[in-house]
């Protein structure tokens, strides 16, 4: 069978289509046109939206806070013989009553995009913009700095600190190259380097591999030699890593710590 549903919202609408669609998940063989009306903040809009429910036959689901507004909603949609389901209204009216005072009637609290989302949202994409050493003039800009040999993790870290709201760049220390030489414009308790013991930094190598289809099966192989030296050469990086550290004198390796305010 198939139907139609309403979503009317007075925001965005997220909450009052999550409710549908948890509910509609339970009749899955059925088939379900959800569709969505947002900002619905006046009668002259209701009224439209009333008229299109009424044509479709469809069942309205809505999350009105304003208690006027919705209150009318919900009558005029029942005498014309709407199905419609309040999903606010009666939590309101019973939190109303239980506290001694109405509502602030305000839309959209739960999702208000403040201060604090949008550093968030800037430090994610300063994170992307300068993953893996791309950016590198940004990186006097970085609350945190991440270097670290190859599967050291730099980019999930990055990421993490990222959503916590720290601009955060990782740059990836090469054999025999030198680091960027926007590195050391950075304060030194800014970077931190990644450091991993030699036989973990093998095993994700060739896990890696393995994922992609490039399994080492034996070491008769030239594919097979090469997977017998991983381990001096995963050695030989991260001596060279270490060395890049020392060289700059930040953070000591296998200093893994956060700067204050990041615990």
């Amino acid at each position: 069978m198939e139907m139609t549903i309403y979503v009317v919202s007075d925001f965005t609408g997220e909450t009052a289509e999550h409710v549908a669609r948890a509910a509609f998940s339970q009749f899955a063989s059925d088939v379900i046109d959800l569709q969505r009306f947002r900002y619905i903040n006046n009668k002259e809009r209701a009224q439209e939206v009333l008229e299109q429910a009424a044509e479709d036959k469809a069942l309205v689901i809505c999350t009105l806070v304003d208690h006027d507004l919705r209150r009318w909603f919900v009558e005029k949609a029942r005498a014309q013989g709407t199905e419609i389901v309040d999903i606010l209204g009666p939590i309101l009216d019973i939190l109303e009553k239980r506290l001694g005072h109405p509502p602030l009637e305000t839309p959209g609290l739960l999702r208000r995009m403040d201060e604090e989302y949008f550093r968030r949202v800037k430090a994610i994409e300063f994170a992307i913009k300068c993953d893996d050493g791309r950016c590198q003039e940004e990186l006097p800009g970085a609350d945190v700095v991440i270097t670290g040999v190859s599967r050291t993790s730099k980019t999930p870290l990055s990421m993490y600190l990222a959503h916590r709201g720290f601009m955060v760049a990782n740059i990836p220390l090469i054999p025999e190259t030198e680091p960027p030489r926007q590195l050391f414009s950075v304060p030194p308790e800014r970077v931190f380097g990644l450091m991993i013991q030699p036989e973990k930094l093998v095993q994700i190598r060739r896990e890696r591999l393995r994922l992609l289809g490039l399994e080492l099966r034996t070491v008769g192989t030239r594919r097979g030699r090469a997977a017998v030296r991983q381990k001096p050469h995963a050695q030989d990086r991260l001596q060279g890593a270490q060395r890049d550290k020392q060289g700059y004198r930040g953070n000591r390796p296998g200093d893994i710590g956060l700067p204050a305010g990041m615990t």
